[in-house]
């Protein structure tokens, strides 16, 4: 019967001050938000409906309607928490949504990466997304679904399914180009 942190922090918060909403763009900006080089270099926009940051613990959470926009990228989730290094770049970044969607438009194609899971984890120093939970990645005609993709996007490798410690078949669509 006890609920979770989340679920008490998102009940409980007030809505946020503006000198925190501006500390937490701040810390944030310039950030690898599952961002390619050249969106990195972009502005980092972050709207939320409430937000927190606790400088002893190195963490931020962002509640409510989450829209993160750097460049290229674009993340839509109900919640997002993230872990950040001692120079206060992230190190982890989860986002948790009905369903969390991401959308990117890789280096020197026309045609968006897109994703979506009930749970999206970023390891900065992997450079992994890993989408969990109904998830979905959808590149130009291909589409992967399973209950867990890893996407290495040094690598640009996509793994599924028993190789990604899922437990359900992969459902795979390849288009042949044209």
């Amino acid at each position: 019967m006890t609920e979770s942190i989340a679920a008490m922090r998102l009940k409980h918060i007030p809505g946020p001050s503006l000198a925190l909403t501006l500390l937490c763009l701040t810390i944030l900006t310039g950030a690898p938000v599952f961002a390619l080089d050249s969106d990195q270099e972009q502005p980092l926009f972050i709207e939320a409906d409430a937000v927190e940051f606790d400088d002893n613990t190195a963490q931020s959470w962002y509640f409510g309607n989450v829209d993160i926009q750097q460049g290229t990228l674009r993340i839509l989730a109900d919640q997002v928490e993230v872990q950040h290094r001692e120079n206060r770049q992230p190190r982890i970044i989860i986002a948790v949504g009905d369903p969390a969607r991401y959308r990117q438009i890789p280096e020197g194609e026309t045609e968006p990466v897109l994703g979506r899971s009930q749970r999206m984890e970023y390891d900065a120093d992997r450079d992994e997304i890993t989408l969990i939970d109904r998830a979905v990645l959808i590149q130009g005609q291909d589409r992967f679904a399973n209950d867990r993709i890893v996407y290495n996007r040094t690598t640009a490798r996509v793994t599924a399914g028993a190789n990604a410690q899922g437990n359900e078949r992969v459902k795979i669509t390849i288009t042949p180009k044209e």
